[in-house]
C-alpha cells in the first residue's frame, strides 16, 4: 500500500495485486489481533437469531406444502416450479459470475503506472489476486440469480413454446413468438444491460482504487477540474480498452432493445385503436430501426476505441444517437400524428381498425358469433306462449339473492350457512328440471362453542344441500325444496352429503382421531361419523415430528400437545375451493365462484379456469374497455380462453383439471409443462359432463367486447355510431339502476326445436341515456353447441323496450301502482319489497318480459315471492302467479303443462322443516246481487284496514287474503259503476 508523507495511507494508490486485507485492523502497520471466540460466539449466535425465522419459515412451509401436493399425487407439478427457479437462478448465477470474472482479472491486470507505487515490491500475477478476491462475486451474483428464477414460469414457456398458427400482420412472426419468445427477451434485455452497469461500476471501483483513473488528483483537490477531467480520461491502454468494449456492449444491448421496441409497437394504445397505426407504421417503426443502427455503430465505434483512440468518433455517434431519439422517436412520428394523420384520420388508419377489430375477434373467440336480425312482434300467440311458457318450473322466477335468505331456515343449526346459490340442470322425474342450489357449509366462527377442539377436530364438515326449481314456488310463496333436511331428502339423491371442502371452509381440521367427529343433531345422542376418504389433501399427523411441523406451520401448540391424534390422524389444510385451485395452477385464472353439483350420490364443486394474455398482436386490452376491476384473469389482458374445468369431490378433496378446449396454444403450452396435471374432457364422467355450463366469468367479459366489436365495417367503428353496452335494471323501486347480470335459464331459441340452458344479457345503446334494447346476446351451454355465442339483432326503424324501460312501464301502469301500493306501501318499515332480476325470454316471433316480486317482513327477513308481473311490447300485467299473470297477459287460459315432479320424503331429522301455514288462495265469495255501490266501498275500505293490521302483524297468509278480497271488491265496483 501506498503511503502518504504524514504517514498515513495513500488511498488513490493503492498496489491491489499485493493488497492484504487484515492491513485495515491495525495501526502504524501493526496487525489487529483476532477478536475473543466469546465475541465470535455472540456473533454467530445473532446472526442465526436473525437468519433462523427467515429461513426456517418458508422451509416448514415449503415442506408442508409438498406433503400436500404429496397427497394430491401433483408433487411433480409443485417441484416443477421449484427446480425450474432453481435452474434458472443457477443459470443467471453463473452467467453473471462468468461475465465478471473476466471483468476482475482485466481489471486486476498490471497497468502502465501513472504512479509509481511499492515500487521495491514485485507485482503478483492477476490470475492470483483474481482467485483471491472472486468469491466477492457471488454476492451481487446472487441478487442475479434470483432475478433470474422469478420468471421460472416465463421461462418454462418459452422452452415449450408451440405456435398459434396465425401470423401479425406487420412482422409476419407466429402470435407465438409475442407469446412466450418476446417476454423472455424483454426480459434478458434487461437484466442484460442491468448486469453490465453492475460490471462496469466495479471494474471502475478497481481502477480508481488502483490509481489507473486518477479522480483523487491534486488537480481535482485544488478544484481545477479540466485537468482532473483530462487526467481522468488518459487511461493507461488496457484500462481504456476494457472500459471501451463493457460500453460497446452496453450500447449493442441497446441497440437490440430498441429492435425489440419495435414490437411492442403492435401493443401499443393509438388515439383510436390498439396497436400500430398509421404513425407507428410510418414514424416510429422506422425511426426504431434507425435508432438501432445508429447505437450499433456507436457499439462499432466503442469497441474500436479499445485498439485506437477514436473517443472522438464514439463522442459525436452518441451525440448522433440522443440527437436521433429527440427527433425521429418524438418529433417526427408527433408531426405525422398531428399533420398527416388527423386531418385525414378515418383514411389513414382505416387499414389499421381493421386489424385492431380482426384481432380483437379472434383474441376474444368472438370470430364466430352466430349473428341474425330479428324481427320482433308486439305480442307471442297464446299458441307460442303455450308452447315454449307453459311448463313453470322451468321458468326462472327466484332471483338468487332472496332465495339465498329464504334458504336460511334450511340451515337447522347455527354453525350452518349458505354462502351462495347455483344455477343448474337435473333429470329429476324423467325430464330436465332447471334448478337452484346451495350447499350447507360448516362455518366455524358460528359454532356456540367456538373452542380449539370444536373447531379443528369435532365441528368438522358441512352437511348436505337444498335444492329447488328455478320456478318452483310452494305455499306463502317459499321456494318448494326437491331436496332438503339433515340427512338430505329428495332428487337427485344425496348419498355423501358431508362437506370437508366447500367456499367457505378455511380452517385446518384433524380426522380420524381418538374421538368421532360431529356429523348431525337427532334425537338422543347426535350421530357421529369418522373420516375415510382416500387421502386426497390429507396429510398424516400420526407422529412427533408431523405435529411438530404443522403445529409451526400453523402457529398453534395446541396441534403439538393434543392427546386427540392417532398414528392414523391426518390433517385436512387448504380447504377453500379456489385457494386450492390457484396453489395448484398459479398459471391459470379462476373464476370466483364455483358451483355445487350432485352427481353419482356425491357433492362436487366445478370452476371454470382461463388461460389468459396480454400479448396478442392488435387485439384490445379489456382494461380499455372496462373501467373498474374484473374477477377473470391475472392482471390486464387481451386474449382469453376458457380452456379448462376443475372439479373437486366436496368430502374427500379429490381435484382434476380437464381441458374442454384442445385448440387453445397456451394450454397446450402448460400442458407440455405439466403433463400430470391436465385430463381431456373425454375423461370426465358423464354424469359430471351433464353439468358443464358456459360460464359467466368469459360470458360477462365477451359481451362487454361485442358491445363494441359487433362492428366489423372501420368507418362504423371508427365513429362509433352504433356501439352498445348491457342494459341497466332496478333493484329495488327508486334505487339506482345497475347493469343486468348475466342469467341462466333454460328457453327456445328463435328458429330452434328444442329448449336449452343459456346465458344471456340484453343490450341497449352505448353513450345518452337511451335504453331501449338493440340486441340480446347468449351463450349456449349445451352439447353440441356449448360454448357458442347467438346475438339476434333488432331492426334500427323501430323500439323494442329495454329492461328499464320496461320497469317504467311498469311503474306507470296504474293497476300495478295501485296494488304495489297497498303490497309496499310509503314509509311502511314493517315489510320492504324487492323486485328480482327482469328476465328478457325470447317466445315465439317476440319477447315476453318477466318480473318477480318478493315481500319481506322486517322481523322474519324470509323474502316470499308474492307477484309476477309480465310484459310484451304492448302490455303488462302482475298476477298472484306466473300462471295468473300469463292468463292475464294473453287474455286466454294458458294452463301450465302437468309435470311430475319428485315429493320429497319426510324428514328424519324432527323440527328439520317448519310446520306449513294456510295457503294464501282462499277463493272469495260470490257477488252480492242486491250489493249497493256503498256497500262495496265500505267492503273494500274494511279489508284495507284488515290487511295494513295483518301486514303489521307480520302475518302475510292473512295479508294476501285480505288483498285479494279487496280486489275483488274493487272488481266489483268498477263493473258497478261502468268503469
Amino acid at each position: 500500500m501506498g503511503r502518504r508523507g504524514d504517514g498515513g495511507p495513500d488511498w488513490g494508490n493503492i498496489d491491489w495485486q499485493n493488497f492484504d486485507i487484515r492491513q485495515l485492523g491495525g495501526r502504524g502497520g501493526r496487525i489487529a489481533r483476532p477478536p475473543a471466540r466469546r465475541s465470535i460466539a455472540v456473533i454467530v449466535v445473532l446472526v442465526l437469531i436473525f437468519l433462523i425465522p427467515i429461513v426456517f419459515s418458508p422451509l416448514v412451509a415449503f415442506l408442508t406444502d409438498l406433503l400436500w401436493f404429496r397427497s394430491l399425487g401433483l408433487e411433480d407439478v409443485y417441484l416443477r416450479r421449484y427446480t425450474a427457479g432453481f435452474w434458472a437462478f443457477i443459470a443467471f448465477l453463473l452467467i453473471f459470475f462468468v461475465l465478471a470474472v473476466p471483468n476482475l482479472y482485466f481489471a486486476l491486470r498490471p497497468q502502465v503506472p501513472r504512479v509509481v507505487v511499492d515500487a521495491e515490491r514485485p507485482r503478483g500475477s492477476a490470475l492470483a489476486g483474481t482467485a483471491r478476491i472472486m468469491w466477492l462475486l457471488l454476492v451481487p451474483a446472487f441478487f442475479f440469480g434470483l432475478a433470474g428464477s422469478s420468471q421460472w414460469d416465463q421461462l418454462l414457456r418459452w422452452l415449450n413454446a408451440v405456435p398459434f398458427g396465425v401470423k401479425d400482420d406487420v412482422f409476419g412472426l407466429d402470435i407465438g413468438f409475442y407469446f412466450f419468445t418476446l417476454p423472455v427477451l424483454d426480459f434478458f434485455r434487461g437484466w442484460a444491460i442491468t448486469a453490465v452497469i453492475a460490471i462496469a461500476i466495479g471494474v471502475v471501483l478497481i481502477y480508481v482504487l488502483r490509481g489507473v483513473i486518477g479522480v483523487a488528483s491534486d488537480s481535482f483537490t485544488r478544484g481545477d477540474l479540466a485537468v482532473a477531467g483530462r487526467t481522468a480520461l488518459a487511461l493507461a491502454r488496457p484500462a481504456r480498452a476494457h472500459l471501451s468494449v463493457l460500453g460497446g456492449i452496453f450500447l449493442l444491448l441497446i441497440a437490440f432493445g430498441y429492435a425489440l421496441d419495435r414490437y411492442d409497437l403492435l401493443f401499443r394504445q393509438e388515439s383510436v385503436l390498439t396497436g400500430a397505426g398509421y404513425a407507428s407504421i410510418n414514424a416510429r417503426l422506422p425511426a426504431l430501426t434507425v435508432l438501432a443502427i445508429i447505437v450499433a455503430i456507436a457499439a462499432l465505434a466503442c469497441f474500436a476505441n479499445a485498439f485506437a483512440r477514436t473517443i472522438w468518433v464514439l463522442g459525436g455517434a452518441i451525440v448522433v444517437w440522443f440527437a436521433a431519439s429527440i427527433l425521429f422517436a418524438g418529433v417526427y412520428p408527433g408531426i405525422v400524428q398531428n399533420f398527416i394523420v388527423k386531418p385525414d384520420e378515418l383514411n389513414k388508419e382505416r387499414p389499421f381498425l381493421e386489424r385492431n377489430i380482426n384481432a380483437t375477434r379472434a383474441a376474444y373467440r368472438l370470430d364466430n358469433v352466430e349473428e341474425s336480425l330479428f324481427n320482433v312482434g308486439d305480442t307471442p300467440s297464446a299458441a307460442e306462449a303455450r308452447r315454449d311458457l307453459a311448463d313453470t318450473e322451468s321458468i326462472r322466477l327466484w332471483d338468487y339473492r332472496p332465495l339465498l335468505s329464504a334458504f336460511d331456515p334450511q340451515a337447522l343449526r347455527q354453525q350452518y350457512t349458505f354462502n351462495d346459490v347455483d344455477v343448474d340442470r337435473y333429470q329429476i322425474g324423467g325430464r330436465e328440471v332447471p334448478v337452484m342450489l346451495s350447499a350447507r357449509e360448516l362455518t366455524s366462527s358460528r359454532l356456540p362453542q367456538a373452542t380449539w377442539v370444536n373447531r379443528h377436530l369435532v365441528f368438522t364438515h358441512g352437511y348436505g344441500a337444498v335444492l329447488t326449481a328455478t320456478g318452483g314456488v310452494a305455499a306463502e310463496g317459499r321456494p318448494e325444496l326437491l331436496v332438503k333436511d339433515i340427512p338430505p331428502v329428495g332428487e337427485p339423491k344425496i348419498d355423501q352429503p358431508r362437506i370437508y371442502f366447500g367456499e367457505q371452509t378455511t380452517d385446518y381440521v384433524i380426522v380420524d382421531g381418538v374421538s368421532e367427529e360431529f356429523d348431525y343433531a337427532q334425537e338422543g345422542t347426535d350421530a357421529r361419523t369418522r373420516y375415510s376418504g382416500i387421502g386426497a389433501g390429507g396429510v398424516s399427523v400420526g407422529s412427533l415430528w408431523d405435529r411438530i411441523l404443522f403445529s409451526i406451520r400453523f402457529g398453534d401448540s395446541n396441534l403439538l400437545f393434543t392427546n386427540q391424534t392417532t398414528d392414523k390422524s391426518r390433517v385436512l389444510f387448504h380447504r377453500q375451493i379456489v385457494e386450492r385451485e390457484r396453489l395448484i395452477a398459479p398459471f391459470l385464472s379462476f373464476d370466483p365462484d364455483p358451483y355445487l353439483v350432485i352427481a353419482d350420490g356425491g357433492l362436487w364443486w366445478i370452476n371454470d379456469a382461463y388461460t389468459t394474455g396480454d400479448r396478442y398482436p392488435y387485439s384490445e386490452r379489456y382494461g380499455a374497455l372496462l373501467s373498474g376491476s374484473t374477477s377473470v384473469g391475472r392482471g390486464d389482458f387481451n386474449y382469453i380462453r376458457n380452456s379448462v374445468k376443475v372439479v373437486q369431490n366436496a368430502y374427500d378433496g379429490t381435484i382434476q383439471f380437464y381441458v374442454v378446449d384442445e385448440s387453445d396454444p397456451v394450454v397446450k403450452n402448460l400442458r407440455a409443462i405439466y403433463p400430470a396435471l391436465f385430463k381431456s374432457i373425454a375423461q370426465m364422467p358423464e354424469s359430471l359432463k351433464a353439468h358443464i355450463r358456459y360460464p359467466e366469468g368469459i360470458f360477462s367479459v365477451q359481451a362487454q367486447v361485442f358491445s363494441l366489436f359487433h362492428m366489423t365495417n372501420p368507418d362504423e367503428f371508427y365513429n362509433r355510431i352504433d356501439a352498445w353496452r348491457i342494459a341497466n335494471e332496478l333493484q329495488f323501486q327508486g334505487s339506482q339502476k345497475q347493469p343486468v347480470e348475466p342469467y341462466y335459464v333454460t328457453t327456445r331459441l328463435p328458429g330452434s326445436d328444442r329448449r336449452e340452458f343459456i346465458l344471456f344479457v340484453p343490450m341497449t345503446p352505448a353513450g345518452g341515456e337511451r335504453d331501449n334494447m338493440v340486441a340480446w346476446i347468449a351463450g349456449r351451454a349445451d352439447a353440441p353447441d356449448y360454448g357458442k355465442l347467438r346475438v339476434l339483432r333488432f331492426p334500427k326503424d323501430r323500439t323494442i323496450f329495454g329492461p328499464l324501460q320496461v320497469e317504467g312501464r311498469i311503474d306507470n301502469d296504474a293497476t300495478i301502482r295501485q296494488q304495489l301500493s297497498l303490497l309496499c306501501p310509503v314509509g311502511n318499515t314493517g315489510t320492504t319489497c324487492q323486485r328480482g332480476n327482469l328476465l328478457v325470454l325470447p317466445v315465439g316471433s317476440s319477447f315476453v318480459y318477466i318480473k318477480p316480486l318478493f315481500i319481506q317482513s322486517s322481523q322474519v327477513k324470509i323474502p316470499e315471492l308474492q307477484r309476477i308481473i309480465l310484459a310484451t311490447q304492448d302490455k303488462v300485467v302482475m298476477g298472484e302467479t306466473f300462471a295468473k299473470a300469463l292468463d292475464l297477459l294473453f287474455g286466454t287460459t294458458t294452463q301450465p303443462t302437468p309435470q311430475p315432479t319428485p315429493t320429497p320424503a319426510p324428514s328424519p331429522s324432527p323440527g328439520a322443516t317448519a310446520t306449513p301455514r294456510p295457503s294464501g288462495a282462499t277463493p272469495s265469495p260470490p257477488p252480492a246481487a242486491s250489493q249497493t255501490i256503498a256497500d262495496l266501498v265500505r267492503s273494500a275500505s274494511q279489508h284495507y284496514d284488515a290487511a295494513q293490521a295483518a301486514l303489521k302483524a307480520g302475518d302475510f297468509a292473512e295479508y294476501g287474503r285480505q288483498i285479494q278480497l279487496l280486489q275483488d271488491d274493487l272488481a266489483r265496483l268498477r263493473a258497478a259503476t261502468g268503469q
